[in-house]
């Protein structure tokens, strides 16, 4: 369930170009992981950048070609090249959840530290992809450079 809320406060501090003309939020996965159903039930109750919010458990990367935020489960985790490679020159923020996941293009990567749950953000991964980041998110995570 954590992991569901990180990413929806995540998207309150990227901010995405305005030429965004999609009507939605989409939330893309990759695979089948246990927080496809946390994401939808959050999505049935909020909105991000005032857009209803839809969330899509893809097999294919080009299921989700136009998603604003994709997240690559530890599962995975082996195809964050593919994933980034895919999704470059697009506005995508890219969340995973492996051991050094930043330094393989990921913007945002989970990871247990002292028990917890905690991420690490590189600014530089978020911005290839046209998006800003809030010095607040930075903050509350671990920044990677």
């Amino acid at each position: 369930m954590f992991k569901a809320l990180f990413m929806f406060n995540f998207a309150k501090y990227i901010e995405w170009p305005n030429h965004s003309s999609q009507n939605e939020f989409i939330i893309g996965v990759y695979g089948h992981d246990d927080i496809v159903p946390e994401l939808k039930k959050l999505a049935s109750t909020k909105k991000i950048n005032n857009k209803p919010i839809v969330v899509k458990s893809v097999k294919t990367l080009s299921e989700a070609s136009n998603a604003q935020l994709f997240y690559i489960p530890e599962s995975k985790s082996g195809n964050i090249g593919e994933v980034t490679s895919f999704f470059k020159g697009k506005s995508t923020l890219i969340v995973s959840e492996k051991k050094g996941g930043c330094a393989e293009g990921s913007a945002i990567n989970y990871i247990l530290q002292g028990g917890k749950m905690k991420y690490e953000i590189c600014r530089g991964n978020i911005e290839s992809h046209q998006l800003k980041v809030d010095q607040k998110l930075i903050s509350l995570g671990i920044e990677v450079k």
